[in-house]
């Protein structure tokens, strides 16, 4: 070898080790080639979109979709990392920026990774380990924040719970997890000591209750009123006292543990690694615990990237979605910090309120379900002189259910009017896929697709299937199936021994590929874009016919915009199996027209198939809502059961 040679070998090694030269990240190395392949977004540059060649008719093969991604976007690399690690390097650069916004207490991205490693050191001082299961119930806070955070550091394992849960649900949760910890707010200390006291497995397994208050990180005069005013109420008996109890600790005490730490508090990352556990809607069954793991969020983040987005850093997002749901936790907290967004954290659950949040924070983005575009809609057009400028919306994303397309419009249309650039774009995805499967950009939202839940994203590949060979049916042709889907975002199965309910969830493709069954059922047109048309367990059988409650209820809502929302439900019947009922309420300013809009109802439905017409109609105020926000369909089935309910 010459010298010349020689030193262009040199030259090569050395570019190579420092490819190769380790970087720590939370406690962790990762080599530099790593980080920059895990940080770069091949899109960037790119100016052509995909041209898909094949056309077998079958989206698994076809994949249709990839029409509306940059040429390059399939060579990014999908991280593989803890999801804080993740959260870290995505803001490396952003840390004096806004993280979190709390009733206008700002706090940075520097001050948010400091407060996550107070908490992790307290954790640790306080014994738990990796691998141990921390129950949640709590409300959108800073403190949840650091909380889910500070766990992924350590290893262990936040199992989000609804604060509002039964007693019965918690206890189960509480066994089955055998946590040591449960955290929740003051206002359910009461709740928690009696479960202790009554029930004395319990109260030996459980070791602290860390009890919060959600004024704890408000701005300092609200802060202080607050707590006042909290005294007061216990003083006078109205709001009553935290129980004596020793197992219970507040968050001052907690963090003052932390504060001597000296141990290593990061554990290794290791792919597939269970890191949260939330639970299913339940809107038709028995809601069950789903493993996220560190790729679930990471995934999520890194596709939405290669899509094609809107967020930058420095703008504003509205999160009013709780982080007990995957659709809060993942895409409206992770993602959004993941992109260096400033999250606007309402700890209550919005409905109703959500224009004058809007109107208070002139947030940029909106992740919201159905019901919040219906409350939206419906304030503007009862208030054409209010909010008359939106054009600070950049983005309006409707997830959780099905978003009917007179609604969807509609909205788009009073938006336009007040300056708003953007639509809304809906989306498709549940809890088991991690939560986001598929998304809507500005470009797919100009073809303009009424009834269209988005189109998949970059590496998820999405299909229908025959619910009763489970042969994958063609895309493009109007034919219904079961949508199945294959996505690095998946659970990792259900928790605490339900191993039967994962297998079931998953099935073996023609080509030994593992698919997940979403129960949901639909069609794929020509664009690869989703349409939901029902779900398989809502399916109504009535003398031997069997159909889509979600197709009744598009065709009323379409055709009677006076109605606020229907669901159409069964009642069990011993000669045609079952009678279909219909439950509607209509918006505030039509009720003086109940009478004449139910007659419409009545005559509309007599132009379906007679197994489709419904039996029963049945005025409500308002449907039943689940804290997923979608439909309580179980409540509606429970009510024609326990009521004597007759054929009209």
């Amino acid at each position: 070898m010459n010298e010349i040679e020689h030193q262009k070998s040199v030259f090569v090694e050395e570019k190579q080790d420092m490819d190769c030269s380790p970087i720590l990240v939370g406690g962790n190395v990762y080599n530099k080639r790593e980080i920059e392949q895990y940080l770069a977004n091949p899109t960037l540059n790119a100016d052509a979109y995909y041209e898909p060649t094949k056309n077998t008719g079958y989206a698994s093969i076809d994949r249709p979709h990839l029409k509306f991604y940059k040429r390059n976007a399939l060579d990014a690399v999908l991280p593989k990392m803890k999801m804080y690690d993740y959260l870290y390097l995505k803001n490396q650069n952003n840390l004096n920026n806004y993280a979190l916004n709390y009733y206008g207490r700002k706090i940075t991205y520097a001050s948010m990774f400091d407060n996550i490693e107070k908490v992790a050191k307290s954790f640790i001082q306080m014994g738990i380990e990796e691998n141990d299961y921390v129950v949640i119930a709590m409300p959108n806070t800073p403190e949840s924040v650091y909380i889910l955070f500070a766990l992924n550091r350590i290893g262990a394992v936040a199992v989000e719970l609804d604060p509002r849960t039964t007693k019965n649900d918690v206890c189960q949760t509480l066994e089955e997890s055998q946590a040591r910890w449960y955290i929740t707010i003051e206002d359910c200390s009461i709740f928690i000591d009696e479960i202790l006291t009554e029930n004395m497995h319990l109260k030996q397994q459980i070791e602290k209750v860390l009890l919060l208050s959600p004024t704890q990180s408000l701005p300092m005069g609200i802060n202080i009123l607050s707590d006042f005013n909290d005294f007061l109420s216990r003083k006078k008996g109205s709001k009553p006292k935290i129980p004596e109890n020793n197992k219970f600790i507040n968050w001052k005490t907690f963090l003052k543990y932390g504060e001597n730490c000296s141990d290593i508090i990061d554990s290794k990352y290791h792919e597939n690694t269970v890191v949260e556990i939330i639970y299913s809607s339940g809107t038709t069954a028995m809601p069950k615990p789903i493993q996220y793991t560190n790729e679930t969020f990471t995934s999520m983040t890194r596709q939405l990237e290669l899509g094609e987005n809107c967020y930058a850093i420095g703008d504003k997002n509205l999160d009013i979605i709780p982080m007990f749901l995957g659709f809060g936790s993942n895409s409206a907290l992770f993602v959004i910090l993941c992109f260096g967004l400033e999250n606007i954290l309402i700890p209550i659950p919005v409905i109703d309120e959500l224009p004058e949040l809007i109107k208070k924070y002139h947030p940029n983005h909106i992740l919201g379900a159905p019901i919040h575009m219906k409350v939206l809609l419906k304030y503007l057009r009862e208030n054409p002189s209010d909010l008359e400028d939106l054009s600070f919306l950049k983005s309006i994303v409707s997830g959780s259910a099905h978003l009917e397309s007179t609604i969807q419009y509609d909205l788009d249309s009073e938006l336009e009017k007040r300056g708003c650039k953007t639509k809304v774009g809906p989306g498709y995805g549940q809890n088991e896929g991690g939560p986001g499967l598929s998304f809507s950009s500005d470009r797919f939202l100009q073809l303009k697709k009424p009834g269209c839940s988005g189109y998949p994203m970059i590496f998820t590949t999405i299909s229908i299937f025959d619910t009763d060979t489970d042969e994958e049916l063609q895309y493009g042709q109007n034919i219904e199936g079961e949508i199945r889907y294959k996505t690095p975002c998946s659970m990792k199965g259900y928790a605490f021994h339900r191993e039967e309910d994962t297998k079931k969830f998953y099935k073996k493709g023609r080509d030994g590929s593992i698919w997940c069954c979403s129960g949901d059922l639909g069609m794929i047109d020509a664009d690869g874009g989703i349409y939901i048309t029902g779900r398989k367990m809502r399916q109504i059988r009535r003398g031997g016919f069997k159909f889509s409650p979600t197709e009744i209820e598009d065709f009323i809502m379409q055709k009677v915009p006076e109605i606020e929302s229907c669901a159409l439900v069964a009642k069990p019947d011993n000669v045609q199996e079952n009678i279909p009922v219909l439950f509607y309420s209509v918006k505030a300013e039509y009720k003086k027209d109940s009478a004449l809009i139910r007659s419409r109802i009545i005559k509309l439905c007599s132009t379906l198939k007679e197994y489709k017409i419904p039996e029963i109609y049945i005025q409500k105020d308002e449907l039943p809502i689940t804290p997923n926000l979608k439909v309580d369909f179980k409540a509606l089935e429970k009510e024609t059961l326990e009521k004597n309910i007759m054929s009209d």
